[in-house]
């Protein structure tokens, strides 16, 4: 059995109750094998002590490392690790670590859900422990044998080791409050490492002290104290300390950890500011645009190291602000630490001009600070001011004249996702009421020769109600013979939302211009309704219309029919007649709804 993993023979003849307790462990064993499942054989004679059960005292709020795997002698004053012997075991692998509570329950796996408790390697480190982490610990490992014979291939042998732990409060006298988990040694220095809390043991029997750097076994420290005539910076690391003491008839492993940390000697001097390199610095800007301010500052070890860098704006009246939009990065070195500190200012203003940016740096000794003033660039300022200045003036012309020719296209996009249906809850039966002079006979329907009845009783409703699904009021198809022909006109056009009139020649000096009086009249009267003024053919006012109609004629808006230019359902002819007729979201943008846009899309025009 190897050195290190043998108590003295006082221990093994104090241990009675070791041989009473195998059967149990022996059990415990057999149940996690079972449970764990690992692969391999299971064969505890070629595991180190798995004849006795290791038993540990910690102080409760410290830092405290259980080692699984078999520690390696090593240098531990030498930066290499000793090379392994030929014989060694070549490798050796944690499968998983258990905890047996104090109430006898089942043993359980130790995950990755515990704040203070982490793996690191084949070692269980608790930062810090506490009392209610006493109890007994397994850790199940496994690892191939170096054979003599190299051509047979060596199995996996896993084997599990059983750990008690007990944790004590940690005793509040002067002697404890001491004792330091946590050193910080100088490089250059002479120093030494103390076991934590041994020498408050007071008067109990205890040996010699094994020692541990980073889970490697140092067998030539001994003593309570790891003297180091000089600090290298390969000294730093996580040093144990194990003594044995007998309590209450029993043996004990007391064990401490303790963090070493190296540094140079720490610094006397204020931080130093590399960027800006001078104080009242001067940077040429200009307004309106960003500005980026570098602080870049050197730092000196300090035991805590807590540095302060900012970026403040001070103005006339001394009054300081600090940027807040910034960006920060360390350098880490061992004589000092760099901070780059970035702060950033969206525009430069003339209010920018008038003030002091200062860069502050502060550490444990003082402070140290540089200040950066701004002036205006001469000869750009009114270049991009002109330059700006047109290219305001040339966007706003393109947006506008986009606007206007493509005005119409714009809101039957618009109304084709997002407008709301005016025609629900209005209780009117029609869309639009098309007025238009009657002719005495009319031709087939032939776009050569049509004429505002042809456009009226066949254009109109292929277009308006068979593509785009309007409900249009045509007087000799919707409405019933039999009444007065003005009252029907009347009661007709309140059905309607719109009023579409088809003005000619023949319709201006015809009987049916009453048609638009009424609707003017009834337009007055209702804000829904609506009128619609198609100018199908060139006409002259006669001096015999209603002065309300000549108005009307004037004021609203006309569409103008341009024969086969706008014959097209596509057109712009049929936009300008979309638009102003009541919003209806029945029909959504299909392929039909991509033509909104025929003018900007088609090469053929």
């Amino acid at each position: 059995m190897p050195h290190y993993w043998q108590p003295s023979i006082d221990i093994l003849k104090q241990s009675k109750k070791t041989e009473n307790k195998m059967f149990s462990l022996c059990c415990i064993f057999i149940c996690l094998v079972i449970r764990v499942g690992v692969n391999g054989d299971s064969d505890l004679s070629g595991c180190p002590s798995t004849e006795i059960t290791w038993r540990y005292r910690a102080r409760s709020g410290e830092k405290f490392i259980l080692f699984c795997d078999v520690p390696r002698q090593g240098l531990c004053n030498r930066r290499n690790h000793p090379r392994k012997k030929k014989g060694d075991i070549t490798e050796w692998q944690v499968v998983q670590w258990y905890k047996q509570p104090q109430n006898g329950s089942q043993p359980h796996a130790i995950q990755n859900d515990h704040l203070h408790i982490s793996r690191k390697n084949n070692s269980l480190q608790f930062s810090p422990i506490d009392i209610n982490d006493s109890g007994s610990y397994i850790c199940a490992i496994k690892y191939k044998p170096k054979l003599i014979d190299e051509s047979r291939k060596s199995k996996e042998i896993t084997c599990f080791l059983n750990i008690t732990v007990e944790v004590q409060p940690k005793k509040k006298t002067p002697c404890m409050e001491s004792v330091k988990n946590e050193l910080y040694l100088i490089l250059g220095s002479t120093a030494s490492v103390p076991c934590p809390g041994m020498n408050c043991e007071g008067d109990l029997q205890r040996q010699d002290v094994t020692w541990y750097k980073n889970g490697m076994l140092c067998p030539n420290w001994k003593n309570t104290n790891i003297t180091f005539d000089e600090i290298y910076d390969y000294n730093n690391g996580v040093y144990v300390c194990d003594y044995n003491q007998f309590i209450n008839s029993t043996w004990w492993i007391m064990r401490a950890v303790v963090e070493v940390n190296t540094t140079v000697k720490y610094t006397s001097l204020t931080p130093v500011i590399a960027d800006p390199p001078t104080d009242k610095v001067t940077l040429e800007v200009e307004l309106g645009k960003p500005l980026t301010l570098v602080c870049k500052a050197h730092f000196g070890p300090e035991k805590y190291f807590i540095p302060v860098i900012k970026w403040y704006v001070e103005d006339a009246e001394l009054n300081r602000e600090e940027l807040r939009q910034e960006n920060k990065s360390i350098i880490n070195q061992p004589e000092r630490k760099t901070i780059h500190y970035t702060s950033f200012l969206k525009k430069v203003t003339k209010k920018d001009l008038l003030r002091n940016f200062i860069c502050f740096t502060q550490n444990s000794v003082g402070n140290t600070t540089r200040i950066i003033k701004l002036k205006q660039k001469r000869g750009v300022l009114f270049t991009y001011i002109l330059f700006g200045t047109t290219l305001t003036l040339v966007v706003i012309l393109l947006a506008s004249a986009f606007i206007y020719c493509y005005w119409v296209e714009m809101v039957l996009l618009y109304r084709t996702y997002q407008a709301k249906d005016e025609t629900l809850g209005d209780r009117k039966e029609f869309d639009a009421f098309v007025s238009y002079a009657k002719q005495d006979s009319f031709d087939k329907l032939d776009l050569s020769s049509l004429n505002e009845e042809n456009f009226a009783l066949d254009l109109l409703p292929k277009v308006l109600e068979k593509k785009y699904g309007y409900t249009l009021c045509l007087f000799e198809r919707d409405v019933i013979p039999g009444g007065a022909y003005t009252e029907d006109i009347v009661k007709t056009i309140k059905r309607s939302r719109r009023v579409i009139c088809v003005l000619s020649p023949s319709y201006v000096n015809s009987p049916t211009v009453f048609e638009l009086q009424a609707a003017v009249n009834l337009a007055l009267e209702d804000q829904t309704l609506k009128l619609i003024l198609i100018k199908f053919s060139p006409f002259k006012e006669p001096d015999s219309l209603p002065h309300r109609v000549k108005k009307a004629l004037t004021v609203l808006p006309t569409i103008t029919w341009r024969s086969s230019n706008s014959a097209a359902s596509d057109s712009r002819f049929w936009n300008c007649i979309r638009y102003h007729m009541p919003v209806k979201n029945q029909q959504r943008l299909g392929e039909k709804g991509f033509k909104i846009f025929p003018r900007m899309f088609s090469f053929k025009k």
